[in-house]
């Protein structure tokens, strides 16, 4: 017998780039359609330390809080467009590897779907860098579903 997921919470997991409002657009009929909590989700690049780094100068540390203050304000300004539309909307800002954090938070939530944006990416960038979205495919405990970012104008790609 089929039946309808029963859908309670969504990520909506942001890297605050041009796509990332499509993302949101999609979390959000997304969370409408199912009465769903939504949680968006920003994963920062950890600080120098973190990666073991040794601190820099005291203008590199206050650059890399400004920074992520910066973020923070950019996904709380999210928060509150979600939040305008009668959605119970919630937002986490975390440092660290984009994909374990998102799986990490997937868990801790109990996510029954993430939505995130699909970044095309040459193969040397993925054979080095690796992809966000190959590593959630693999790992995901729920369905995923990626918005795909828009192609590049004429004039961008030249």
């Amino acid at each position: 017998m089929i039946s309808a997921p029963h859908v309670q919470t969504i990520i909506a997991a942001v890297d605050l780039s041009p796509v990332t409002g499509k993302v949101v657009g999609w979390a959000m009929a997304q969370a409408k359609a199912f009465n769903a909590r939504l949680q968006l989700l920003y994963v920062t690049t950890p600080e120098p330390d973190f990666i073991g780094y040794a601190p820099g100068p005291q203008h590199e540390r206050q650059a890399v809080a400004c920074r992520i203050q910066d973020e923070q304000r950019a996904l709380a300004a999210l928060k509150t467009q979600v939040a305008a539309q009668g959605l119970d909307v919630t937002e986490h800002v975390f440092q660290g590897v984009p994909e374990e954090k998102i799986l990490q938070e997937a868990q801790r939530l109990q996510a029954d779907l993430i939505i995130c944006g699909r970044h095309d990416h040459d193969f040397f960038y993925r054979l080095f860098v690796g992809s966000v979205g190959e590593e959630l495919l693999k790992r995901s405990p729920c369905p995923i579903l990626f918005v795909p970012a828009d192609a590049p104008s004429e004039n961008e790609a030249s």
